[in-house]
């Protein structure tokens, strides 16, 4: 099983910067999963939202800024990264979800990947179904992931239109499925979306209790605890 850290080490260290995702990867992490923006100047950044209220406490949005006015603002003194810098800090062998959050920045991200000949260890992930189809027609070789809220961006009887629209190779759901259905109804619809040839990363996984039951239906776990999830690499 591949173990993510969610934005990073999130939990010890400030969410989508450098420091988390060097920190989730020293901490033995197969890789990170992390959010991805354009700048108003083109540049492909590392935030999770747009509005840097919530991470950085400036009404700012990254998307009407250019990058190096968005350089002034800190984390517990660590800036906001640039989705290359992410590439050339971790070692070759780390996986990467790239999580689109902008249909504009698909082309950016992509070429980003590509130049950095890391396709093959980055998943393209999003709830904007528009930016994966658009991914797609970039490349036959992206691997795609669906993500998905409970009750969200697709029903049960359209994701599979999906999976095959987009070719998609894992579907990311949430580990809270389990709490609002239970662990047999969870288990039923992830066998049938399996049928479709997809693998399944949960985010976010952060106590054994939670995956306890899907263990064996799913290849990846996006957490933000690292090593308490650890003990799933083995498994």
């Amino acid at each position: 099983m591949i173990i993510l850290g969610h934005r990073g080490y999130s939990t010890k260290y400030p969410q989508n910067t450098l420091l988390a995702f060097k920190k989730a990867i020293e901490y033995g992490a197969d890789g990170v999963e992390l959010d991805v923006w354009k700048t108003a100047d083109g540049k492909i950044v590392v935030s999770h939202d747009n509005n840097l209220k919530k991470t950085y406490g400036v009404d700012v949005n990254v998307k009407d800024s250019t990058y190096e006015s968005l350089l002034q603002y800190r984390q517990e003194g660590e800036r906001m990264p640039l989705l290359e810098e992410v590439y050339d800090a971790l070692p070759e062998t780390a996986i990467i979800n790239v999580e689109i959050k902008d249909v504009e920045a698909v082309e950016g991200a992509y070429n980003i990947v590509k130049s950095h000949n890391a396709l093959k260890r980055t998943i393209f992930s999003s709830f904007e179904l528009k930016a994966l189809k658009n991914l797609r027609r970039l490349s036959e070789d992206a691997r795609i992931a669906i993500l998905t809220a409970f009750g969200g961006n697709a029903s049960f009887i359209s994701l599979p239109y999906y999976f095959l629209r987009v070719r998609a190779e894992f579907l990311n759901p949430p580990i809270l499925m389990k709490k609002y259905i239970g662990v047999k109804k969870t288990r039923w619809l992830i066998k049938f979306y399996r049928m479709f040839g997809v693998k399944i990363g949960f985010w976010t996984v952060n106590e054994e209790k939670e995956i306890s039951g899907l263990e064996d239906l799913c290849e990846i776990l996006i957490t933000d605890e690292v090593e308490r999830m650890l003990p799933y690499k083995e498994k």
